[in-house]
């Protein structure tokens, strides 16, 4: 009996804010060691769940990103769980992790498709996984209750994703070309060790391209002086922030989630208050740097 899929598978340093930020690309190019042909063996990629290692090929077509993208052919001889995957331990050197990749899926009524970010190198626990339904071409998205349902993705094009996990603040954010779907609390399972692209080969395959692991800004708050302290409001903001120190601020600087400095204000001693308009943020997530006369603080806050 067929089944859907796959419940069974189980520095930049500044003061209070710490900044590591990190990309690592994989794009099947030569300059990463790859040759066109079988990707299993080639850096570090295993096939298993029986997969024909001649369906898993890197290929000199239809990249989103160089010259080349990766492959995989269905041949119906499987019709069971089955993929490629990389223990990726190597390349997250941050505990807040955004991983992203282009994926062109061949068509529905045939294979169900999955992405999964896995706790561990043994691949047993979900951080984080994508599921394509192979009926609609539904997106789901695994949160710490469960699946959700997502946008529908069209078939036989290129579609860019993305999950990005904090365990600074233990998030999880999901996105679909380019628009979030999905924030809340990560699960049990927090860690980024493992990503495999799975399939059960029941007549269309997948490509995958440009796969971006981006280390992300940890952030740390110091322990604040026990006659120092920051207050800002309201939170969410949608106009105006509201700044409140005890000692004299010095200068304000606002973060993306990034970590990438949206605005930098220098105050010159202003006494010990600040109203800063943020009316022409993006809705999302920041954070706000302020430096007094005698400590650092950073601060989230949230523009909607």
């Amino acid at each position: 009996m067929r089944k859907t899929l796959f419940t069974l598978m189980a520095f930049m340093s500044f003061g209070a804010f710490c900044f590591k930020a990190q990309v690592q690309k994989i794009s099947f190019e030569s300059s990463e060691g790859y040759t066109v042909g079988n990707l299993a063996g080639q850096q570090g990629w295993v096939a298993w769940g029986g997969l024909p290692v001649g369906n898993a090929q890197v290929v000199n077509t239809l990249p989103t990103d160089g010259t080349r993208s990766f492959s995989m052919i269905s041949n119906g001889l499987i019709q069971e769980p089955c993929g490629v995957e990389k223990n990726i331990t190597s390349l997250v050197t941050s505990t807040d992790v955004e991983i992203s990749f282009d994926y062109n899926f061949g068509g529905l009524n045939s294979s169900s498709y999955e992405i999964a970010i896995y706790n561990n190198a043994l691949i047993s626990d979900y951080t984080a996984s994508f599921q394509i339904d192979y009926q609609t071409g539904m997106l789901k998205y695994r949160t710490a209750a469960g699946l959700a349902n997502g946008p529908l993705l069209t078939a036989n094009t290129w579609n860019k994703l993305k999950v990005i996990i904090r365990q600074s603040d233990n998030t999880i954010q999901y996105f679909s070309n380019g628009n979030q779907i999905y924030s809340g609390a990560l699960g049990a399972n927090k860690n980024v060790q493992a990503i495999d692209f799975v399939y059960d080969d029941f007549g269309t395959g997948f490509r995958v391209d440009n796969i971006q692991i981006n280390n992300l800004p940890t952030l740390s708050t110091n322990e604040l002086s026990k006659k120092e302290s920051i207050k800002i409001y309201p939170n969410p903001a949608t106009e105006r922030l509201s700044i409140e120190t005890d000692g004299k601020i010095s200068s304000i600087a606002i973060f993306d989630a990034k970590g990438s400095l949206i605005r930098n204000i220098q105050e010159n001693g202003i006494s010990n208050g600040k109203v800063v308009n943020v009316s022409d943020l993006l809705i999302g997530v920041y954070f706000v740097k302020v430096k007094t006369s005698t400590s650092e603080f950073t601060k989230k806050f949230i523009k909607k």
